[in-house]
């Protein structure tokens, strides 16, 4: 057992390693062409029931620290659509807690899409690497709970607290008292330092690019919509953008083309987050039919 453990891990070190050019995939999927306006596509569009679900398996992250020691979920499975246009992917996997808050001691349940920029040269399918880099669009569940129920902030999260170093955030009028949002944000590091993740953002998706572990940066553009549903102990996540777009950082589908991709998905409840998670064992492939 120990053997048959000991020759997956090296396989998928190996996978990661090589170059992908003229390999076997680990897993295949096709993004079928629909008579479909996939710009306004919806979660439950009835054209999912026309596209079989194609089951991935996933692993947790073994490369990079922090390792996680077993991750919650271990398949993903994924369907995609396009219209010559805008291209759609969905992904469902079972979860039984929903893990949608902000606060401190709390996760947040998660998954990404990973692409490369350029296919040629290949970059290792685990966050690219120094000169290739990769395209991540990222969905958190906590971004859907702000797009549903308003922007998450340290009072709604912790409705009870009180605080008294909290400069000018209080409600007391009179002079000297009255200042500007700019002014009350120089007392909020995440505003001050302009953090991405400290400001509403109109989707739930964000579009990140990295060059290799550690360098995962914001691409502050918002060209993938998001809509996202927990139900009945399942998650079910669908990402849409163009096909192409004007940025040469992003990536860039091409009907009858086929695009390496990779998938991560964070279970809050187990207490996922960074680069605790669960991932693809290798590249993936989707054709744009």
């Amino acid at each position: 057992m120990r053997a048959k453990s000991f020759l997956f891990i090296l396989a998928c070190f190996i996978f990661a390693g090589t170059v992908y050019a003229g390999e076997t995939p680990f897993s295949e999927f096709t993004s079928y062409q629909k008579a479909v306006d996939v710009q306004q596509i919806g979660l439950n569009d009835p054209v999912w029931d026309t596209v079989i679900p194609v089951r991935h398996p996933l692993q947790r992250q073994f490369l990079v620290l922090p390792k996680p020691a077993e991750v919650g979920v271990k398949e993903v499975f994924f369907q995609s659509v396009h219209d010559g246009k805008y291209i759609a992917f969905r992904l469902t996997w079972k979860d039984s807690t929903r893990n949608d808050s902000i606060n401190v001691v709390n996760f947040s349940d998660a998954a990404a899409l990973e692409f490369p920029v350029r296919r040629d040269p290949l970059p290792k399918y685990f966050m690219g690497e120094e000169g290739k880099p990769v395209h991540v669009i990222y969905w958190k569940a906590w971004r859907s709970k702000d797009q549903d129920q308003g922007f998450q902030t340290v009072k709604t999260a912790y409705p009870n607290m009180t605080s008294d170093i909290y400069t000018f955030d209080y409600s007391v009028k009179g002079k000297g008292t009255d200042k500007t949002q700019q002014e009350k944000e120089i007392f909020i590091p995440g505003r001050a330092a302009n953090n991405p993740l400290s400001f509403p953002h109109k989707e739930i998706v964000e579009e990140l690019s990295a060059e290799g572990p550690g360098t995962l940066t914001s691409k502050n553009i918002e060209n993938t919509r998001g809509v996202a549903e927990w139900k009945n102990g399942t998650w079910t996540v669908l990402f849409v953008r163009p096909l192409a777009v004007n940025d040469a950082s992003s990536v860039q589908f091409r009907i009858g083309e086929k695009m390496p991709l990779a998938i991560a998905v964070w279970e809050g409840g187990h207490l996922e987050v960074g680069g605790r998670k669960a991932v693809s064992p290798s590249w993936a492939e989707v054709k744009v039919e």
